[in-house]
């Protein structure tokens, strides 16, 4: 099985490098999108949010109102570790289940990566990069407050400490075509490396 985890800060562009290597041909998923998925789905994951954060959980539709999610979450540790334990089993779950289905492997978005320990699963990680000031006009350009940017930025790793971390980095400061260079090689060498017929799972 094939699984390449994509990290990052929030801003650095893990939704743009999963979408230059789908263009290459690579199968992707990005768990954010994931649990939003799950947000409308899964009947049960919506009563627990419910019945642990009331009624304001949910607009008036009965969808879940992820701007209180995340004010919830990024509120409190203990919280967010409650939300932790509620959707990441389930996101690993339809990781897995994609990545073994697909025999060109999985190309996953996981903002954090590390910070939950799936490092360890991965065939290989990349971490994308942004300098801080391009991360906070990028989410300032998205409506983001600046407490908001704080708030997020407190409860991940460092994007530096990713990128050490990382068997691979991806810079995005610069142009889209810097970016769409860096995203073929690499793609390129993993499939050299741990395309079908190729190399083992390091896990």
């Amino acid at each position: 099985m094939l699984l390449i985890g994509i990290t990052g800060g929030i801003g650095a562009g893990k939704s743009q490098v999963l979408c230059e290597l789908r263009a290459l041909g690579a199968r992707v998923l990005d768990a954010d999108a994931v649990v939003h998925e799950l947000y409308e789905v899964d009947s049960r994951l919506r009563a627990a949010l419910r019945e642990r954060w009331g009624e304001a959980v949910l607009g008036t539709d009965g969808r879940v109102d992820r701007a209180v999610v995340a004010r919830r979450a990024f509120g409190e540790p203990a919280e967010r570790e409650w939300l932790t334990q509620q959707v990441h089993p389930l996101v690993r779950r339809r990781m897995l289940q994609n990545a073994e289905a697909s025999p060109l492997g999985l190309f996953c978005a996981i903002p954090l990566l590390y910070e939950v320990g799936w490092e360890h699963e991965m065939t290989q990680t990349i971490a994308v990069w942004c300098d801080r000031r391009t991360q906070w006009l990028r989410l300032r350009g998205r409506g983001w407050s600046d407490e908001e940017i704080s708030r997020r930025e407190a409860s991940q790793m460092s994007m530096d400490e990713k990128l050490a971390r990382a068997d691979y980095g991806i810079l995005n400061i610069e142009s889209l075509e810097l970016l769409r260079e860096q995203c073929r090689r690499i793609f390129e060498r993993i499939m050299e490396c741990h395309g079908p017929g190729r190399g083992a799972h390091r896990g």
